[in-house]
């Protein structure tokens, strides 16, 4: 994972770059682990891409000094994700791109469920809205979930040494932290993603990113530091830079050296 210090505006450099490098290919050629890998790693690239974009144009719109610097945290923490994610799939592509895709049946099923639940809510207002989805969204599909969820729900589950079966949390069955270190991303899970993870969570980090502490007395502001800024555009640029670089791998549209390139910031490509 490509780590330097370099200014602000130098690592939104080397962010434009890589969108720009990403931007002048046409389309990728068909991955021989099939139509799901390939689909998936394109979406995964889409996303990172936008998460990259609209980081570059909030600080076009708000400048250095006001930056939503707690958003800009969020969205890179997603940009890590994506990234452990595209990692962790590609050490056995055919398998776990159909069990990521596959969970949705899961999910969906969840979701029903909890519609379900909330019919005979309490509140008068929940039971109205629960109701109202449940005629309109799930009961149409109510048979095609169940039976989508039935024939895939064992993929998803774990027994324990008491013979006790415990649903999957996520499509892998894993943890960010268990996948990352399997990447070998531990590094940047165990520095980074704990810093990341508070501004999702809103933990008191979040709140101190807008307390001041001043000789007469505390006062708040939506005012960006500028090391926070700077850390937001470090960790995209390093991000989407290891994402590219399993992508220029996977799929051949750049080169590794062409994506380190883009860390030249003195030089013009």
């Amino acid at each position: 994972m490509a780590i330097k210090f370099l200014t602000i505006e130098q690592h939104q450099e080397v962010l434009k770059r890589l969108i720009t490098l990403a931007r002048s290919v046409e389309g990728t050629r068909y991955h021989p682990a099939g139509p799901e890998y390939t689909s998936l790693m394109s979406c995964f690239l889409m996303h990172n891409l936008s998460a990259g974009e609209a980081l570059l144009y909030l600080c076009n719109s708000f400048k250095i000094e006001w930056f939503p610097s707690t958003v800009g945290y969020v969205i890179v923490r997603s940009m890590f994700e994506t990234e452990v994610t595209a990692h962790y799939i590609s050490q056995s592509p055919k398998d776990r791109s159909r069990q990521y895709i596959e969970f949705e049946h899961v999910l969906n099923k969840r979701d029903m469920e909890g519609c379900i639940k909330h019919r005979k809510s309490k509140n008068h207002q929940w039971r109205e809205a629960m109701n109202l989805m449940w005629r309109d969204v799930w009961s149409p599909k109510e048979k095609d979930i169940n039976t989508k969820y039935l024939a895939i729900c064992s993929n998803y589950e774990t027994v324990t040494k008491k013979g006790k079966r415990l649903s999957f949390q996520n499509w892998s069955g894993k943890s960010i932290r268990q996948m990352a270190i399997e990447v070998d991303h531990e590094e940047a899970y165990d520095i980074f993603y704990g810093e990341l993870s508070s501004f999702s969570h809103v933990d008191v980090r979040l709140a101190n990113k807008f307390l001041r502490i001043r000789p007469d007395g505390l006062s708040w502001s939506q005012r960006s530091r500028q090391f926070d800024v700077g850390n937001v555009f470090r960790h995209a640029a390093s991000f989407l830079t290891c994402f590219f670089e399993l992508f220029a791998e996977q799929f051949d549209v750049w080169s590794k050296d062409e994506v380190l390139r883009c860390w030249d910031v003195e030089q013009k490509i």
